[in-house]
């Protein structure tokens, strides 16, 4: 066989593995919060006063238990108007159970949500600080 052959092979192999790729569809873990509540604070890993009205100046838990990936990381994000703010969590099993917290400052109504990686929403859930 001469270099042009071995090297048409070879490109013909690459082709075919590459189309192939393109073919299969990756596996993609797909994350799910499978329990949420706000609450007062966390002990234990466990949710303690959940409630979904809190007052100015307090601290807000979400505590969730995520399933479906053992290695992820999640993205919470507290809103209330205009004003938001991000924090990302790593997942590090599955189920995993992980909390974020936030101190409101400013009455009114809230939402807090949970997504993935990619920017889509798992859950979300509303509030009230007087």
């Amino acid at each position: 066989m001469t270099r042009r052959h071995i090297l048409f092979v070879c490109l013909l192999i690459l082709f075919s593995c590459a189309t192939q790729a393109q073919q299969e569809p990756q596996k993609v873990d797909r994350l799910e919060v499978v329990e949420a509540k706000l609450c007062k604070e966390v002990s234990s890993r466990t949710p303690v006063g959940e409630a979904t009205t809190f007052l100015k100046n307090s601290k807000v838990y979400l505590w969730m238990v995520v399933k479906g990936s053992s290695t992820a990381t999640v993205v919470v994000t507290w809103k209330s108007g205009v004003d938001s703010h991000s924090t990302t969590l790593a997942i590090g099993g599955s189920p995993w159970r992980t909390w974020a917290s936030k101190t409101v400052r400013n009455t009114g109504d809230w939402t807090v949500a949970v997504a993935d990686s990619i920017g889509t929403v798992l859950k979300e859930m509303s509030f009230k600080v007087e």
